[in-house]
């Protein structure tokens, strides 16, 4: 049998892109099939027309943009993921954040924090990330929200059923802060060209200058670069065959997939994520090309705990759009769950683009900018008034600037309005399943995960509370409805088939050869941001895996004595 390669990677996110990059290294042929596309620098969609046609992955509309947004209807979790060339780092808030030992609790043996500890560090090191320098460079000191949410931390009190004090934190970014000035472009250890961050609040929806340091500037960039990685855009797979030695997977191009191209791999590696590997999974048992997919597919699945809410109004300015979207956090340990489940949760000091501040000014005008445009306009008509008179005025003002920039708006609800990020252990009970129609339905529920959220809401509200303002919660969970930014779960890990769909190296049982690494295969949630620990073990699972053996130099060993 001719194979095409030795491994093909199906998705580009935090476990694709690490496999690509060490089995590249390794002297494997590899591939790296993304349904989306590659998003240079300045390509991300910014102007009204561009975010209707390219922000959101929807082929049924045709739409093949940057970000894919699922809602379940029979459950209670909204998901949204990535679309393109990096998977989720081109959408995701920067955050590098190591998983406590204490929530491995309920793993497969062996895989614990002292395990991953060396590989978070490697990833850490690939992908340049560091603490928001708030406390060490000017340019980034002058961040309010940063700021505030660290004066936040110091007044709040310790509630009864946490096992210590809360603690504010500067977490790893995976952001580029080097450089003379803001915007200034350097490249990074693996040569590919980077800007230094400009504060511009735009990381969740693509960063037009390239400051983030996405998987596509580092894993990848090193794979294709430096040991000629194949990658492929615009693949989207359809099917997975097994066939003698090996498989055939098949995939077509969104935009136009009346033509299928097929290539011929020893091993494939599925890395489209929690909720693209399960349904794809899931699609190819039903029709029976993986037929022997077992019984934890679809299962265990959670939405990391994650939850959105708002602190309006409040009494120092904290202007969300000056910084990276995430730049700080408040870890929170709490006591177990009443059955010994371990619980913790973070608060992150969310913010958005400087873009949407302008539009939310535009929407909300205030009373001091409609007031400053009616002084402009009675000055213009004042004056024209004069002239048209033949009066004279010799100490009207000449340099009117001021004036003008009274009309404008002083954005006061946008430079007042705190957005926080909350995650944390919730229970991974959901399960995906497929309806007649093929699409992939969650079943997740609140309920068994309320403890959770009821901490996680009471010192969202404490915050509010510092801040002076007015907490809101996000107007979905009136709707019974959470957004999940990191799903997990879809084909845990376990130490056999009885426990688990794939085994600790992400090989899933039942089909030698195929496996799963993403964060799919976690069979927990994580608790904080969940993209270092994915790519960690994903670190863990390349190592294992030998080098290639050349076949010269296999001949030659053969014939040694």
């Amino acid at each position: 049998m001719n194979f095409d390669l030795d491994y093909i990677v199906i998705g580009s996110g935090f476990g694709g892109s690490v496999m690509t990059c060490r089995l590249a290294e390794k002297g494997y042929q590899v591939c790296v099939l993304e349904r989306g596309r590659k998003w240079n620098m300045h390509e991300f969609p910014r102007r009204p027309s561009e975010m209707q046609q390219n922000i959101f992955w929807d082929p049924q509309d045709q739409k093949f943009g940057l970000m894919e947004f699922r809602d379940s209807p029979e459950s209670d979790v909204m998901t949204l993921t990535a679309s393109g060339l990096g998977g989720g780092s081109l959408i995701y808030a920067n955050v590098l954040y190591r998983m406590p030992a204490e929530f491995f609790h309920g793993w497969p043996a062996g895989v614990s924090r002292d395990m991953l500890e060396p590989y978070y560090d490697k990833v850490i090191s690939t992908m340049e990330a560091k603490p928001y320098p708030f406390e060490s460079v000017p340019y980034y000191r002058n961040t309010p929200k940063t700021a505030a949410f660290k004066n936040v931390t110091q007044n709040l009190e310790q509630a009864e059923d946490m096992t210590e004090k809360a603690s504010f934190q500067l977490p790893p970014l995976a952001v580029r802060f080097e450089g003379e000035f803001p915007g200034h472009q350097t490249k990074n250890s693996h040569g590919a060209i980077q800007s230094r961050c400009t504060k511009c609040g735009e990381c969740d929806i693509g960063c037009n200058i390239h400051a983030k340091n996405t998987l596509d500037l580092n894993y990848l960039f090193r794979a294709h670069h430096q040991f000629q990685a194949e990658i492929r855009t615009q693949a989207e797979v359809t099917d997975i065959q097994e066939i003698p030695g090996g498989f055939e997977v098949s995939y077509i191009i969104p935009e136009f997939p009346q033509e299928t191209v097929k290539l011929k791999s020893r091993k494939v590696i599925v890395s489209a994520g929690s909720v693209g590997s399960t349904s794809l999974l899931l699609k190819l048992k039903k029709k029976g090309s993986l037929p022997h997919l077992n019984k934890w597919l679809g299962k265990k699945w959670c939405g990391n705990g994650d939850l959105l809410g708002f602190v309006l109004n409040t009494t120092p300015d904290v202007e969300p759009s000056n910084g990276p979207v995430i730049t700080s956090a408040i870890e929170y340990k709490y006591k177990s769950y009443p059955d010994g489940y371990p619980h913790g949760m973070y608060i992150e000091d969310a913010g958005f683009p400087i873009g949407l501040s302008w539009y939310m000014s535009g929407k909300l005008p205030q009373f001091s900018s409609i007031k400053g445009a009616l002084q402009l306009l009675w000055m213009n008509l004042k004056r024209y008034f004069m002239r048209l008179l033949g009066l004279h005025d010799a100490h009207a003002e000449v340099n009117v600037g001021d004036d003008f920039v009274k009309a404008l708006d002083r954005a006061e609800f946008a430079r007042r309005f705190y957005v926080l990020l909350g995650m944390g252990r919730d229970r991974a009970d959901g399960e995906m399943s497929l309806r007649e129609d093929n699409e992939p339905i969650l079943n997740w529920k609140l309920k068994p995960s309320e403890l959770h959220y009821s901490r996680l809401r009471g010192q969202m509200k404490k915050i509010a509370a510092a801040l002076e303002g007015i907490f809101i919660d996000n107007p979905l969970t009136l709707l019974n409805k959470v957004v999940a930014v990191h799903p997990l779960g879809g084909c845990p890990m376990g130490d056999t088939a009885e426990t688990g769909f794939v085994n600790t190296q992400g090989e899933v049982f039942g089909y030698e050869g195929l496996y799963v690494i993403d964060g799919s295969i976690i069979p927990t949630s994580i608790g904080p941001n969940p993209s270092l620990t994915i790519a960690a073990l994903a670190e863990h699972i390349a190592e294992k895996i030998p080098v290639k053996k050349l076949a010269s130099a296999t001949k030659e060993s053969e014939s040694t004595p």
